[in-house]
Formats: C-alpha cells, structure tokens, sequence
C-alpha cells in the first residue's frame, strides 16, 4: 500500500487544511492546521480518518462562510480579514461573510446605491403601518364608498378596474413600487384615457390605503407619482341644432329628460342618470348637482334654461329617479333612427359646453355650470360653433310653445 505523503491537504473551494503526521513511536498523533481572523489554528487528533473527517468539514464550512478563516495570502487574505472585521459590526443579527455577499450580489442588479436604497425602504416599512392585500383594501374601499352614497354606476366602475389591479398585484400595498405601477398601467394597451381612468381609481385606493394606515401618512403615495398618459385633443362632435331639435320632438317620457338635462344643462351621462326631480328647484329655475351626483364630487348649481324648464314642464311634480330603469342607451340609439338622426357620443354635453360658450362667452362660468375645468373647456370648446347656432340650440321649444321648432329648422 502507498504510503501517506504528509503533510496532507483538504480543499473546499479556495480553502485549504491541512493534516501534519505528528506521530511518535509511543503513540499515533495528527495536527490539523488552518488560518482564521485571530491566527493560525492547530488541533490535535489521535486517529488519522477522524481528522480527514474533521478538516473536510472545517474546510467546507470556512468556504460556505460560516468559518471565519481562510489560507489566502497577501491582499487577499487582507480583505477577508477586514470583511470579516466589518460583519462583526453585525454580529447580532448573525450575518456570514457568504451570506452578506450574496444579499449584496443580489441588490446590486438593482443598479441603485445599496444605503440610499436601505434608508428608502426602511423608511416605507418600518414605519408603525398594517400588513394589508391590495384586494382587501379594494373590498374596504368599495364598502366605504357605498356608505359613502357613491352611485351602483361608480361602485361598478371601481371594482371592475380595481380588481383587475388587485389580481395582478398580490401582494401587501406597502411592497408595490412606483416603477411596478407605471409598467403595468403601460401594459393595459388600452387608450389614454381610459389608462387614465384606472390611474384615478388606483391613486384612490392608495391615498384611502393611507387613511387606513396601511401606509405612511407623512409621505404621498407611489401611485401619486405614476405618469399620466398623454391624451389627445377631445374629437368634439356636436348635434346641430335642427338634429337636436327632431330629437327631442321624437323623444318619449322616459328618454326626453335625459337629452334636455344633457343638452341643455351640460351633465354628463352618468350625473343625469344619478339625479333625482327633487334636485330640480323649479321656483328659482336651477338644478342642485349634488356630490354623490357629480364625477368630481363637488356640488354646482346648474341653470335651468328657459326652454328647458318649457320641455320639462309636465314633470314638475315629479318625485325620485329623473331616468326611469330601461336599456337607456338602446332606447336612444333606437329614438335617434326613428329620428332620421345618427346618435353621436356625448354629443349632448359637447353640444351645451359648445353652444353655451359661443353665447355666454365666459369661460369660468361654463366650466363652473359643467363640472369642468377652464382649461379644458377653453381648449376643446371654443370657437367649435357660432354664436348664431348657440342661440338658436337654447330656443328650441316644443310645437305647443311660442317659439316653434320650424324657427329653429332655418337657423
């Protein structure tokens, strides 16, 4: 048999033990040598399999990290020293010199500075905040706003969009970063505006998360700084006021309300559909747009035009809902065929902000009677119509009335 060549060497990676045949002719014996942070180390053994045993584990365990020594020489060995100086800074927390540089290997793909990163996220989690699921806070939310009395028509806009959000995030809220929100609302593949929408709703439930403390309240929220995407100018079709005129004589009961509060007060489809007859102040000739009715939640009070106070005369004892429950847009689509007229999208509004600015010609004041802004309302709708056709769209009356629709058909 081939005799031992002392001294023997146990390699694990760059670890090296060694085994040095110390034996005398009285007794067998074996050292084991290696280096660590204090030195070199030496220890005895009487058998030589348990010190082969012995010095593969210490070496595998010196290159997993959990050692504290290393046979390096020169400026190598000078660094692992001063590493492992440096973790005892950490000692409570246990850390190994292989696991520090793997969570360090691990952030550093991150491509940002490790402190400012840590300082960030210690910010954002170890503040006194509730673990709380995204698609609970939705459920939350929603409840709020039905105490609230937001309208069945936002409820289900919210939880459509909301828990789409919620199903592709699954997470805790305080977990989902900026650069995760602006990705996914650029992967919806959906038009600017409708992008937008759902940015609305998620900057709401974030800010609602906030109230709740399930995030810092002393900071805004991620979804706050999340890029908006860049809408195109409004393409603003209008009625004229001979189409608007046909529409309204066709029209029955159930439908004639919501094209006078549209056309001739400026709400929206929804606000109209939310607003109930007690809402209309017939004496003063004004309707009350209150904040459950309207999209930005802010009341107004919206005049009601001569000729529509006219149309609507035979509802003023009216009570409750202004739109009856019928398929309101089948309806329309059917009004406007039998009509000889092709329905066009929001054309009710369009026409009362276009209409109402070329007669009033006071920006603020339109913005203010349609819930908008005046920067919206200067940009898409001045100068669309004249002057002459404004007029002639707020003196439409029914054939009973002074002013007949063959008037308005020669405008």
């Amino acid at each position: 048999m081939k005799k031992e060549a002392f001294p023997l060497e146990v390699k694990a990676g760059g670890v090296r033990v060694k085994i040095y045949n110390v034996s005398t002719p009285a007794r067998e014996r074996y050292t084991l040598a290696y280096h660590d942070a204090g030195g070199r180390k030496l220890r005895q053994f009487a058998d030589l399999a348990e010190a082969r045993r012995e010095a593969k584990e210490t070496a595998e365990k010196l290159n997993d990290g959990r050692g504290s020594a290393l046979e390096l020489s020169g400026a190598d060995r000078d660094h692992y020293l001063a590493a492992i100086s440096k973790l005892k800074e950490l000692k409570p927390l246990d850390i190994s010199l292989a696991t520090a540089i793997a969570e360090y290997v691990d952030a550093k793909r991150w491509n940002v500075p490790l402190g400012q990163a840590a300082k960030s996220y210690a910010e954002t989690h170890n503040a006194k905040v509730k673990d709380k699921k995204i698609s609970e806070i939705v459920t939350e939310l929603l409840e709020a706003k039905k105490a609230d009395g937001c309208s069945a028509l936002y409820l289900k806009d919210a939880r459509s969009r909301l828990t789409r959000f919620a199903s592709d995030f699954n997470d805790d809220i305080a977990n989902v970063q900026k650069a995760d929100l602006d990705a996914w609302l650029r992967r919806l593949k959906v038009a600017p505006l409708t992008r937008n929408n759902f940015r609305r709703l998620i900057i709401v439930l974030f800010r609602f998360a906030r109230a709740a403390g399930y995030l810092p309240e002393d900071r805004k929220t991620v979804a706050e700084g999340t890029a908006k995407a860049k809408q195109d100018e409004l393409d603003i079709e209008v009625f004229t006021p001979v189409e608007y005129a046909k529409l309204l004589t066709a029209a029955d009961d159930d439908l004639l309300p919501f094209l006078i509060f549209g056309g001739m007060a400026g709400l929206r489809s929804a606000e109209v559909q939310r607003l109930q007859w007690e809402q209309v102040n017939w004496p003063e000739s004004f309707i009350k747009i209150e904040g459950k009715v309207a999209k930005t939640g802010k009341k107004r009070n919206v005049p009601l035009m001569p000729a529509a106070a006219v149309w609507l005369a035979s509802f003023k004892n009216a009570r409750g809902a202004v739109v009856p429950k019928i398929s309101l847009y089948f309806r329309l689509k059917a009004l406007s065929k039998a009509a000889g007229i092709a329905w066009k999208q929001n054309a009710l509004r369009h026409g009362f902000c276009s209409y109402r600015l070329a007669t009033l010609k006071n920006v603020a004041q339109v913005a203010y009677e349609a819930g908008n802004s005046p920067t919206i309302i200067e940009t898409h709708y001045d100068k669309h119509v004249t002057e002459s056709e404004g007029k002639a769209w707020f003196s439409i009356m029914p054939k009973t009335a002074e002013n007949v629709l063959p008037m308005v058909a020669t405008a």
